[in-house]
């Protein structure tokens, strides 16, 4: 059960709440950019004149940061000097913790948003589809930062390593499918790790490919890597000891059909290697703050890509936070027999197995 409002005021107080939280952010991300939490680490408590000194920046813009971070309860205060310190574990967290890339990567991916809102709403409002190609470059480029904050290269490399006869498949130089590859990210990492494999990364948004080809050739991986427009129920060849689908799946409007060619184009012996969010298994699961914030990306973002794809399909759209036994139920649907779940160290991905 959740906790609802006893009363109006409750609400007034709550939202109040959440627009200081939303607001708060872009300026934490703003403080990232600008580097302001990097000036102010191990300096001590310091006045907004001192802050603004060893940043560069004015000084109303920085004492007004200030407070606003200080309210947040991401500064300490000392009233009597008008002083602001960063606390070490605050940071920690920002500078030599995920949170910091986290932030700066949803700054990109907000602003999309929200300056896309007026398209958005009127999609929502006819019950249409709102896919990839309709956002903008901010989008793509922070959903990609994202990925590679959520999903760092060593954890998708043991992951893959955990899959019983691919890593020599892949060292004996077997090939491998990324489905919805976006800018490449897992595609690259996998190639890393497996410099033996070859690497095929496909999207049908054709924008997004041509980034993945920069980005394999900057990684010093283009020579065994490469990406191609397809969509996930039609991309080319077969023999794949690997398919990934790295949080793409809850994205598709034919999840099944998607799967069942994945299933098709394997080899023998060869693996689906999923990875979704991590979903509870009822949605009463997912009723706290981290659910919240997968349930709104996937009612802004990811569902309405899913139902651009007018394909009919009778599982329909997943959404983001699908959960273990209904990616289950659809991977079995597809004609998959074995699902297991992969033990990982990254607490944002829940991975999967699919064979057979």
């Amino acid at each position: 059960m959740t906790t609802v409002p006893e009363s109006p005021e409750t609400v007034v107080e709550r939202i109040g709440e959440e627009l200081a939280a939303g607001l708060g952010l872009v300026l934490t991300g703003l403080g990232v950019r600008c580097g302001l939490w990097a000036a102010l680490r191990g300096a001590g408590p310091l006045t907004a004149a001192e802050a603004a000194r060893r940043t560069g920046l004015i000084e109303p813009y920085v004492r007004e940061w200030l407070r606003a971070q200080a309210a947040g309860g991401y500064l300490s205060y000392d009233p009597d000097g008008d002083r602001f310190a960063l606390p070490e574990p605050v940071a920690v967290a920002l500078l030599d913790g995920p949170c910091g890339a986290m932030v700066d990567a949803c700054l990109d991916m907000f602003g999309s948003i929200t300056g896309g809102l007026p398209a958005f709403q009127e999609a929502f409002r006819a019950g249409r589809g709102f896919g990839w190609h309709e956002r903008d470059v901010a989008h793509w480029r922070g959903t990609d930062a994202l990925t590679r904050v959520l999903l760092p290269p060593g954890i998708l490399a043991a992951a893959v390593s955990a899959l019983d006869g691919v890593p020599d498949a892949l060292r004996a130089g077997s090939s491998v499918a990324d489905v919805g590859c976006g800018y490449g990210a897992p595609s690259i990492m996998v190639a890393e790790a497996f410099p033996s494999a070859r690497v095929t990364g496909f999207d049908y948004h054709d924008t997004s490919v041509d980034a993945a080809r920069t980005a394999a050739a900057a990684a010093g991986v283009a020579d065994r890597v490469r990406f191609e427009v397809a969509t996930a129920t039609d991309f080319p060849g077969g023999g794949y000891a690997l398919v990934l689908f790295v949080d793409s799946l809850h994205d598709l409007g034919d999840p099944v059909g998607a799967l069942a060619h994945a299933r098709a184009a394997l080899a023998p012996g060869g693996a689906v290697l999923l990875v979704e969010p991590p979903g509870g298994d009822r949605v009463a699961d997912n009723l706290t703050p981290v659910g919240r914030m997968f349930y709104a990306v996937s009612t802004l973002v990811c569902t309405p890509n899913a139902v651009s794809q007018d394909v009919g399909a009778p599982s329909g759209p997943l959404g983001t936070l699908a959960g273990e036994p209904r990616l289950a139920e659809v991977a079995r649907a597809a004609g998959f027999r074995q699902v297991r779940r992969v033990p990982t160290e990254a607490p944002m991905n829940l991975v999967l197995e699919l064979r057979g």
